[in-house]
């Protein structure tokens, strides 16, 4: 007969959990905010050793505790302000353990898929299977990338097709290719971003419109990466792009003039009005926090419809204070690793686990978050990178379709 778990055991794991997700959304903020890569490098690894730690940080009141001489009043059975403290915090971990994240949990389990989805499909293409040891390249932590279970070589090539409200009428079927967080630094390895290129360009070779939502380089060397890369991406109607936080770290002046020289309309935090299919368009970047001012759209055109490029999901509140239509953005990369059930831990974003990746609408604003192509760390666990392209239908076509399931994220 299978013997119940100790309660105090339980209570233990149950304030671990809290504890971790504590610790773990605060970093998710801070990564979220333009603040120095240095600093946010030790803290991650202070929050890392607090969330281990936490065993010892449960022991503490009681490895603290001193005899009491014979001879002395024992105060001991009335706590200290640090006991109280300490009791406080661990009551704190129990509610968030054991209440906060197990609702939250199944809020986003449940969560139906938006309305503006129609479908979504994914294929996958394994390049470590298809090219071997040649994918890993010589970059940071190539040792990470050889790792078992790790998908940082299992491309998704993702298909969506969205009805978005306000869509003009002549852009029914217009197709959107989204690339984001390619993160050039060696690993994977150059042939792993020649053949996606190739993969793309046999599944989908004439795109509308191609967006490159930011974080290109993560050294000072694989700027020359950019324009043999990504400048292969043709599209009929227009291609911009927009920069990431990483870029910021490493020259983005010279990144954008990489990025221009590719053939890029390189929006910034700015506009630009274009015509896609004879229909005019604003066409917006966002880069911000890292790079400011925000975009100033007082003197935007109230009329045409707006598509937004920002390297966060952050700015989806944003988007729809200012009217935007479609708003692409990358940088959560999904949170990397996905854990079953649980999903997504670490995400950089003001809002946590919100946003991690999928399609989200909400006040006339339809935002796509990609997983991104690849990361500073080469690691993924049932978070595989990815690159979509959206087919844009207008809702009145499709108001008559079933509805589909959950969106794959």
């Amino acid at each position: 007969m299978s013997r119940m778990p100790d309660p105090l055991v339980v209570l233990l794991l149950v304030g671990w959990v809290g504890h971790a997700y504590l610790w773990t959304a605060q970093l998710n903020y801070l990564y979220a905010r333009p603040i120095s890569k240095p600093f946010l490098k030790l803290w991650r690894l202070f929050t890392g050793l607090v969330i281990l730690g936490f065993p010892l940080l449960l022991a503490a009141p009681f490895v603290a505790t001193k005899p009491v001489p014979p001879d002395q009043p024992d105060w001991s059975l009335f706590p200290t302000q640090a006991e109280w403290a300490w009791m406080a915090y661990m009551a704190v971990c129990l509610v968030f353990g054991g209440v906060v994240f197990p609702v939250v949990t199944v809020i986003r389990l449940l969560r139906r898929p938006p309305a503006a989805l129609v479908s979504v499909r994914a294929d996958t293409l394994d390049l470590w299977t298809e090219l071997g040891p040649a994918v890993v390249g010589n970059g940071k932590y190539p040792w990470v990338a050889r790792l078992p279970l790790n998908d940082v070589f299992r491309v998704d090539f993702t298909e969506l097709t969205l009805a978005v409200p306000g869509l003009p009428p002549v852009w029914d079927g217009l197709t959107i290719l989204v690339v984001t967080d390619v993160h050039f630094h060696g690993t994977p390895a150059r042939a792993f971003f020649d053949r996606v290129v190739d993969e793309v360009e046999r599944r989908w070779p004439t795109p509308d419109l191609v967006c490159l939502a930011g974080d290109y380089v993560d050294t000072d060397e694989h700027h020359s990466w950019i324009g043999p890369v990504l400048g292969r991406l043709k599209a009929t109607e227009g291609r911009f792009a927009i920069l990431g936080n990483h870029d910021e770290h490493h020259d983005p002046e010279r990144v954008r003039k990489a990025v221009v020289e590719a053939g890029y309309d390189l929006l910034g935090n700015g506009w630009k009005e274009v015509a896609v299919r004879g229909e005019r368009c604003t066409v917006v970047g966002h880069e911000g926090p890292w790079f400011a001012p925000p975009p100033d759209l007082s003197n935007v055109p109230s009329g045409p419809f707006r598509l937004c490029l920002s390297h966060t999901p952050d700015n989806f509140y944003w988007g729809q204070r200012h009217r935007v239509g479609l708003m692409l953005c990358g940088h959560v990369h999904g949170g990397q690793i996905r854990l079953p059930v649980v999903t997504s831990i670490f995400v950089p974003s003001v809002y946590g686990r919100r946003f991690d990746c999928g399609v989200f609408e909400g006040g006339g604003t339809v935002m796509v978050v990609g997983r991104g192509l690849s990361g500073k760390e080469p690691l993924r666990f049932r978070c595989r990178p990815e690159v979509i392209r959206i087919t844009l239908t207008r809702p009145t076509a499709v108001s008559d379709s079933p509805r589909p399931g959950r969106a794959v994220d």
